[in-house]
């Protein structure tokens, strides 16, 4: 009981203090928030392949990424490529689904994958940059494959990120991050 009629008795005294030194207490600004912290991007790419192991197998990739970006750059997504085998005929030769994880100028990648030239499932890790991809595939047999591949995928874009603005109810101007009377 006594700790309410003392929380009164303060807050009297402030308003009226308020009141004494030429008004209420200024109002606090209003704030807004825009924009984003991340941002989605699906886009499509070619490009051409080259393995090692077993000859110099070229290849026609088309693709396409699907990738989450967050304002501070990290990315992480999906890739999708389908191989077009170029070397003794065009014929299919792999298809691999990838996992990124990085930044948006350079992720790693781990994927899994059916080849059709060799009828075997694959086992890929490697990384991937603007133009250029790299890594390893594996199979049971005959091992491990390299890989290299240049493609049209360029580096993916950040968000700007959030902005937060601030306004005063009318009557009031915004200085700084307060708001004061217009004739003060």
């Amino acid at each position: 009981m006594k700790a309410a009629f003392l929380a009164s008795v303060l807050a009297g005294l402030t308003l009226s203090t308020a009141v004494f030194a030429g008004g209420f207490p200024l109002p606090p600004p209003s704030a807004t928030t825009t924009g984003h912290d991340s941002k989605t991007q699906t886009r499509a790419y070619v490009g051409l392949n080259w393995t090692w192991g077993g000859g110099f197998t070229p290849a026609l990739v088309l693709g396409a990424t699907n990738t989450r970006v967050q304002s501070d750059g990290d990315t992480t997504g999906a890739k999708l490529a389908f191989h077009i085998n170029l070397l003794g005929g065009v014929a299919p030769g792999m298809l691999k689904l990838s996992y990124l994880n990085g930044k948006e100028d350079f992720q790693g990648e781990i994927g899994v994958g059916y080849n059709f030239i060799k009828s075997a499932p694959l086992l890929g890790v490697g990384v991937n940059a603007p133009y250029v991809s790299a890594g390893v595939d594996g199979y049971l047999n005959p091992g491990f494959v390299p890989y290299a591949t240049l493609h049209s995928q360029g580096q993916y874009d950040k968000p700007r990120g959030k902005t937060t603005t601030f306004s005063c109810p009318s009557g009031y101007v915004l200085v700084g991050t307060s708001c004061r009377r217009e004739d003060d």
